[in-house]
C-alpha cells in the first residue's frame, strides 16, 4: 500500500534538473522582457562616416564605400519598405526605385548611429540614419513623406527621430500618397 505523503522532497538526480530548468526559464523570460537594443545600444555614443552609395540592394537597404574604402551594407532607420527579394510585395518596386532616384550610385551620404539603437542587426548590416551630402535630406523621412516607407520601430524601442517619422508617414496616409493608396 502506498503511503500518501506532503513532503516536497524531491530526489537528488532530480534536484539538479529541476535547478537548471528553473534558471533557463529565467534566462529566457529576461530576454524576451528586455529587447537587446535597450541594454547594449543605450549608452553608446554617436557614430559618424560618409560615404559614397555603391549598391541600392533595395528601398531601406544600400551598400556604401566608407571614406576609409570598405564597404559596409547599411540598413536605413527608421523606415520599411516592401520586399523585393523573394516575395516582391506590393509596391515594393517603386520604393526601390524611389531609392535609386533619391540617392544613386556615386551619391555622397552621410551615416550616423542612433545610440537608442544597435549599431547592426542579426544580418551584420550597420544600422544608420542616411542623409544625402549636397542637401541634407534625411532619406528615412523622405521615404515616408512620398509614401514609399512605413516607419520601423524595433521593439518597441523608439529611435531619436522616432516623432519626426511618424509625422511623415502620417501625412503619407492621410494624402494617400504612395502605398497608401496603391496597397
Amino acid at each position: 500500500m502506498l503511503r500518501r505523503t506532503t513532503s516536497t522532497r524531491v530526489p537528488v538526480q532530480r534536484r539538479g534538473l529541476v535547478a537548471r530548468l528553473v534558471t533557463t526559464l529565467a534566462l529566457a523570460s529576461s530576454l524576451l522582457a528586455v529587447p537587446m537594443s535597450q541594454t547594449s545600444a543605450q549608452a553608446a555614443p554617436t557614430v559618424r562616416h560618409t560615404g559614397k552609395v555603391v549598391k541600392i540592394v533595395d528601398g531601406d537597404t544600400i551598400d556604401v564605400r566608407l571614406s576609409s574604402g570598405k564597404v559596409k551594407r547599411i540598413r536605413i532607420l527608421g523606415v520599411d519598405t516592401p520586399e523585393v527579394h523573394g516575395r516582391t510585395e506590393c509596391y515594393g518596386k517603386k520604393a526601390s526605385a524611389a531609392t535609386k532616384r533619391l540617392i544613386p550610385v556615386g551619391t555622397k551620404v552621410r551615416l550616423t548611429s542612433d545610440s537608442t539603437q544597435d549599431r547592426t542587426d542579426q544580418y551584420g548590416r550597420w544600422l544608420r540614419h542616411v542623409h544625402r551630402s549636397k542637401d541634407n535630406t534625411d532619406v528615412s523621412r523622405w521615404l515616408l513623406k512620398k509614401g514609399y516607407a512605413r516607419t520601423f520601430i524595433w521593439w518597441d524601442n523608439p529611435l531619436k527621430k522616432a516623432k519626426t517619422y511618424r509625422a511623415a508617414e502620417a501625412s503619407a496616409k492621410k494624402a494617400r500618397r504612395g502605398l497608401w493608396r496603391a496597397c
